[in-house]
């Protein structure tokens, strides 16, 4: 970038490339991952995210409905 002169876009756009991706609130998969932690201990003992419960809840939930929807839809037939 020239000091002196104007910025031109494309210099713009590579400075705004550069602080959003060292940014560690406007990366998406950071954010995503600590929006999905348990909020009471997001890191296990080895060092890996613990997945919310009610996210867990939610899953077997759904897991569990589309098990007795394929059930009565396919196998239970006379």
């Amino acid at each position: 970038m020239d000091a002196q002169g104007y910025v031109t876009t494309q210099e713009t756009l590579q400075a705004l490339r550069v602080v959003y991706r060292e940014d560690a609130e406007t990366n998406l998969q950071t954010v995503l991952a600590r929006a999905l932690s348990d909020d009471l201990r997001p890191v296990s003992e080895k060092g890996r995210r613990r997945p919310h419960f009610v996210l867990l809840l939610g899953a077997a939930v759904v897991v569990s409905l589309l098990s007795v929807l394929l059930y009565f839809s396919l196998g239970a037939r006379p």
